[in-house]
Parts: C-alpha cells; sequence; structure tokens
C-alpha cells in the first residue's frame, strides 16, 4: 500500500455517491473499496480499516441495514465509509445518531456527498498550511447552523490525523528548524 504524504492531505478527494457502485456487491468488494479509499488512514497499511467482522458488527447494531442477497449497495457502502472515518473521533452511538440526523435534513446521498465536501474542506484547511514558513493559522467563518456539528467532526478528524503526522515525525517546529521537510514522510 502507497503511503499518502501529509500534504497530500490537502487534497483529500473521497469517491462521491455518483461514483459508488450502483448495484449489489459483495462484502469483500465492500472491503476493497473502503480500503481503497481510505488508504490515507493507515499510511504504512499496517492496519485494517474494516474487517468482515466490523461489518457483521455494523449490521447488528443497526449502523447499516442488513445485505440484500448478501449484496451490499450504494446507501451501505457511503454508511460504511462514513462510519469508519467518524469512529476514529466519536462513539459508535454518535456516529448512528449523527448520520440518522443528517439523513433526515438532506437526505441520503446529499447527506453523504455533504459529509465528503466538508471532510475535504476540513483536510485542505489544516494540511494546505504545511507549506507557509510563518506560524499555522486558519480560521472557521460563515458555516450554516445544521453544518456546525458536521465541521466540528470533519475538522476533528483531520486535526487528528495532522497530530499523529506531527508526533510521529518528534514535532513539527523541530523538523522546520533543522531545515528537513519531514511531513513529506
Amino acid at each position: 500500500m502507497s503511503q499518502s504524504k501529509p500534504k497530500d492531505l490537502a487534497n483529500l478527494s473521497i469517491v462521491r455517491w455518483d461514483d459508488l457502485p450502483t448495484f449489489g456487491v459483495y462484502n469483500d468488494q465492500v472491503l476493497s473499496i473502503i480500503e481503497e479509499q481510505l488508504a490515507f488512514l493507515t499510511p504504512d497499511g499496517s492496519e485494517k480499516i474494516i474487517t468482515p467482522a466490523m461489518i457483521n458488527n455494523y449490521v447488528k447494531l443497526g449502523l447499516i441495514e442488513r445485505p440484500i442477497k448478501k449484496k451490499y449497495f450504494q446507501l451501505h457502502i457511503a454508511q460504511l465509509i462514513v462510519i469508519s472515518l467518524l469512529k476514529q473521533v466519536l462513539p459508535l452511538t454518535d456516529v448512528q445518531k449523527g448520520m440518522a440526523l443528517q439523513i433526515s435534513i438532506k437526505g441520503e446521498k446529499e447527506a453523504y456527498n455533504s459529509f465528503c465536501k466538508e471532510l475535504e474542506e476540513s483536510f485542505y484547511h489544516l494540511f494546505s498550511q504545511l507549506d507557509r514558513t510563518i506560524d499555522f493559522s486558519f480560521t472557521i467563518e460563515g458555516i450554516r447552523n445544521e453544518n456546525v456539528a458536521l465541521k466540528m467532526v470533519t475538522l476533528s478528524l483531520a486535526s487528528k490525523l495532522l497530530t499523529q503526522k506531527i508526533i510521529a515525525i518528534n514535532g513539527f517546529n523541530k523538523q522546520k528548524k533543522e531545515g528537513v521537510d519531514s511531513l513529506e514522510k
């Protein structure tokens, strides 16, 4: 699995609803889609992002609907992508409530696409700062009330990953002072 460079995460792109398979896919295909889309979560490939047991547990917990004749469709895959991302920063019960809330406000397709857009914007706002030679800075303005929770959770995920990258290189400022751009790792 290829390593994603932190600066590349400023240009993160998550598959949109219309690009998800419109036909049913089996468990192993779902795993491949999610592992490919979310490889940036484990750049060294040492951890599985999702397993068959996890999917079964999400079905048992009611986070996703049961597959139809062992096949998963757009909604299943979209929800599994969202769950795989948000479980990094929220308990599964909150992920479930948040997904239900967004779907009730926007519908399935728009809720998922809005999540992808907010996530990409959050990663851009944080990771695009890595090229700056002055202190890290960004502001949040103009968030519509119905998007506050979505913006905060996507910023939380982006912040967590950025923090992990900084810790992995033993500090952002240390590397900049030494003239080594270790965030390229």
